[in-house]
């Protein structure tokens, strides 16, 4: 049985090592005259083109992106009564093909709902007093629909859970944080590699001083079942400065997520994550200025296509791209945030910002992009984390909806590719558990793909038989399969990086015990049908 290679480091081969400047041109001319504040780059009515929305008190305008790279733009009109002025996300909470928003400001939040073809939204609106800066949808219950969590800036921030057919409620047990105020931007990550989602809280209590306990950015680690732990001083990232937002992404392609803090009163930071889940601010040889501060705006994007991950922000320089090195260089830009995605379909990603259009004006380097459609994880893939890997190395990015002060970023994972030519794997590693693979992939496409569509290849083995689940996932100590009649049937237990660490038999009750491996992220593997077939599961 080959070994599952989920993550390899990244080499410089097919990418360059010199910087690549960015250029954009405004192309407003194409899209609507819509008022706004926000900037939504979203695919709105499941075609996988990203679409620019932007919702005012008169209701939503859309620029629905067509295959040739023009919009057809429309105005649903309807009274807003909760015009996002601070925050918006989207998302699609009932599974009906459309996504959803959750619009916040500086008094409520609610939740705008598509109709049955996409073609009008309902408001549903919350009474509480809410002062949202940043909101967010995840699948915080890991229940196969997105629930959201919406900052707020002067008191405990608001979590909803999702019935799974759109209905939120107001539910502070979904997840509990710090019951303080200060809570500006949230941010949902696997920064320590375990197959769960956990949550960054970036924190800024307006008038307070440095190391004020008020502004103690917090890390709540999820422990595989849905209870949450506040650890950020344990791992390194408890920053007690103002901070206003914070980005998340493998910006050195070793196969963990490393962090960029803008900050207002304190130096800002970048935090390079060990591979175990703990950082150590490395800002002074990355080239970024520490004491560039005031930033509301905080984005990550590779927008030279170079297989490296850029710094869109507030600072002086408003883009800073990645030389592959960890160390970044300063361009000037005519915008410092936005939304971002491909909004002409062309494998480079552009901007969108109230009225203007930015569209990138690309290079010669190759790209890739995948685009999810969940089955059991939500419709989305929101949480999925997706990586792919070629003899040039591995680069990973996860699947987000949250990110970004009124501006709302694509659904769909991009990569640059540099020069390289071939993509070996492309692994998908879903909310659920379940993960797809696919082999020897085509550059220069967008890959759409269906949960559970190729049931796992093994190197190119036909795998998983349909029905088959393992439960409960996570697990503690058993391991139980829904079908039956597979006692005797021997299963071997690989670590992430394909190390065999178990070999054992299905009980007589159709389980096996697993209590004896560490805390992490496995894969049980056996034959059935004379297939090969691998689930991934966690062991908490």
């Amino acid at each position: 049985m080959k070994k599952i290679t989920t993550l390899s480091l990244a080499l410089a081969c097919g990418f360059g090592m010199l910087a690549q400047e960015v250029s954009f041109t405004n192309q407003n001319n194409l899209i609507g005259n819509f008022d706004s504040s926000t900037a939504v780059a979203v695919d709105v009515n499941n075609d996988f083109l990203d679409d620019n929305v932007r919702i005012s008190s008169n209701g939503v305008g859309i620029d629905y992106q067509q295959p040739d790279g023009t919009f057809i733009s429309t105005m649903i009109s309807m009274p807003i009564q909760n015009v996002p002025n601070w925050s918006v996300a989207a998302g699609d909470l009932d599974a009906n093909g459309y996504n959803d928003f959750v619009l916040g400001n500086g008094q409520r939040v609610s939740f705008l709902m598509a109709n049955a073809d996409g073609t009008d939204y309902t408001e549903n609106t919350f009474p509480q007093y809410i002062f949202s800066q940043r909101s967010t949808f995840a699948d915080i219950d890991n229940d196969g629909d997105l629930d959201a969590f919406v900052c707020h800036d002067v008191d405990l921030s608001h979590p909803y859970r999702n019935d799974g057919n759109g209905n939120m409620t107001l539910d502070q047990t979904l997840i509990q944080t710090l019951d303080a105020p200060g809570n500006y931007a949230a941010i949902w990550i696997d920064y320590d590699n375990d197959g769960d989602q956990d949550m960054y809280l970036t924190k800024c209590r307006g008038g307070s001083p440095p190391n004020d306990p008020l502004n103690n950015n917090a890390m709540y680690t999820n422990d595989g079942n849905g209870v949450f732990t506040e650890n950020a001083l344990d791992i390194g990232m408890q920053d007690s400065s103002r901070s206003w937002a914070t980005v998340f992404e493998d910006f050195d392609n070793d196969g963990d997520l490393d962090a960029f803090i803008v900050n207002h009163d304190f130096q800002n930071k970048f935090m390079e994550n060990d591979g175990t889940g703990n950082y150590t601010d490395i800002i002074a040889t990355t080239g970024i200025n520490p004491n560039d501060l005031g930033s509301w705006e905080n984005l990550a994007a590779d927008f030279n296509n170079d297989g490296y991950i850029d710094i869109l922000s507030e600072m002086s320089k408003e883009l800073y791209i990645n030389n592959g090195d960890m160390t970044f260089t300063g361009q000037d830009l005519p915008f410092d945030g936005g939304g971002i995605g491909d909004l002409n379909n062309d494998g480079f990603l552009d901007v969108v910002r109230g009225g203007n259009l930015y569209i990138n004006d690309g290079n010669d380097n190759n790209w890739f992009k995948v685009a999810l459609t969940g089955e059991d994880s939500n419709l989305n893939g929101i949480g999925a984390r997706v990586i792919i890997e070629g003899a040039w190395g591995s680069q990973m990015r996860e699947v987000r909806s949250g990110q970004g002060f009124r501006h709302m970023n694509s659904l769909v994972a991009h990569f640059g590719l540099g020069t390289a030519t071939t993509i070996d794997k492309v692994i998908i590693e879903w909310p659920s558990g379940e993960v797809d693979i696919f082999e020897d992939v085509q550059i220069n496409q967008q890959l759409s793909v269906t949960e559970g569509e190729t049931e796992v290849v093994l190197g190119g083995e036909d795998a998983l038989a349909a029905g088959i689940k393992l439960y409960p996932n996570p697990t503690a100590n058993q391991l139980n399969f829904s079908v039956q009649g597979m006692d005797n049937t021997v299963v071997t237990i690989v670590d992430m990086n394909g190390k065999l660490v178990l070999s054992t038999t299905v009980s007589s009750a159709n389980s096996i015990d697993v209590s004896s491996l560490n805390t992490g992220v496995y894969f049980a593997q056996f034959e059935i049908d004379q297939r090969q077939v691998s689930y991934k599961f966690v062991k908490k």
